[in-house]
């Protein structure tokens, strides 16, 4: 599975962090945790929101997925179930003279590659005012 965005701890349990007109809500898919408080969102029986305060979290990052290929950094664009290919852009000129990329966008490279062929790193940047708490 490859994580991609806000997170955050409550209860010693991660879960998919939302925000809407400065209110922050926790999202999960279990069932379970309906016994802590969580509703359906909007009648969804699949996907759960808990509102929360900042002051409740244990803490809270973004996590941004990466890859290197060939000593070049590139970001996670994407995956597709499908295929099993996950997608990776990178903004570096050189990589195009040693990697067999494709333009994308102004400026940009992308390549598609087997998710079983290559391995997906995570930066997790604190968010929230919990910077250096849990790094």
């Amino acid at each position: 599975m490859i994580r991609k965005g806000r997170f955050a701890l409550w209860n010693k349990k991660e879960f998919e962090l939302a925000s809407y007109q400065r209110q922050y809500y926790l999202q999960s898919a279990d069932p379970l945790d309906l016994r802590n408080g969580f509703v359906e969102k909007n009648g969804n029986k699949q996907l759960y929101i808990k509102t929360v305060s900042v002051r409740e979290l244990e803490d809270a990052y973004e996590i941004i997925p990466y890859a290197m290929i060939a000593g070049y950094r590139f970001a996670v664009e994407g995956y597709n179930e499908k295929t099993g290919k996950v997608a990776l852009v990178t903004n570096n000129p050189f990589v195009k003279e040693r990697i067999d990329v494709r333009p994308y966008g102004k400026f940009e490279y992308i390549i598609e590659i087997l998710l079983e062929d290559v391995v997906i790193e995570e930066d997790r940047v604190p968010i929230l005012g919990f910077e250096g708490l849990n790094t």
